[in-house]
């Protein structure tokens, strides 16, 4: 039986990174795609990419379109780079304008654009929603190395709320479920699991904050193969 192709677009969450214990990134050997390929016997090609912004996802496809029309399925993960900041340069400007790497109506449209290229290329497209993030280790983490008032800075602009990292976060994972309902694409709810696990989901989140673990990716995997079947 031959097997579904699949590409994966997305930023390092697809590719698999995590933070070591020597506070290096790594790929992780069993990430959720590379457990799908296993478990689902699917053929996927892995197009994820640290730090990268659905500005890559547009890319990708302009420069290779052949990646998407000899796919089956396109899986889409982007908005957790796109509703990132330029920390250090509110650090050291706190009073100046700050915007997303994508701010959030651009983004919006942007992933709107994506699918169409995506459905335009005879492959369908699959969105994954984001996995939940811990302010305070992220907050902790990009803000290693800087100085008091930096931080200080930082917090000052954030309106002392740590939390505030979640809620933009957040507003772009509602976008996310925006968008499928607008254009009729299916969205894998992996934010959920993570909510809903039965001990603290951010046992399933590295040290950084921002990428789920390799339990984390076990759970993502889980939901994405509890949720679909390929081909079914």
């Amino acid at each position: 039986m031959e097997r579904i192709k699949i590409a994966a677009l997305g930023d390092s969450i697809t590719k698999g990174v995590v933070l070591t214990k020597e506070n290096n990134y790594s790929v992780l050997e069993e990430s959720f795609v590379e457990i799908l390929k296993t478990e689902q016997n699917l053929d996927i090609d892995n197009y994820g990419r640290f730090g990268c912004t659905i500005n890559y996802g547009h890319q990708i496809i302009d420069r290779h379109p052949e990646y998407i029309s000899s796919s089956e399925y396109t899986i889409l993960e982007y908005g957790g780079n796109d509703c990132d900041f330029h920390w250090k340069r509110i650090a050291l400007d706190p009073s100046a304008e700050h915007k997303p790497k994508t701010a959030l109506n651009p983004f919006r449209e942007l992933f709107v654009a994506l699918i169409n290229k995506v459905k335009a290329l005879g492959s369908k497209p699959i969105i994954l929603s984001l996995p939940p993030i811990n302010s305070t280790s992220y907050f902790e983490f990009f803000s290693r190395g800087m100085d008091s008032v930096q931080k200080d800075n930082i917090l000052g602009w954030m309106g002392g709320e740590v939390e505030a990292i979640a809620r933009w976060h957040e507003d772009y994972n509602r976008v996310l479920f925006d968008v499928a309902n607008q254009t009729g694409t299916t969205i894998l709810d992996i934010t959920q699991p993570f909510n809903a696990y039965p001990t603290d989901w951010r046992s399933l989140i590295c040290p950084d904050g921002i990428h789920p673990n390799s339990a984390g990716h076990r759970l993502i995997a889980s939901a994405i193969m509890t949720a679909t079947r390929f081909g079914s």
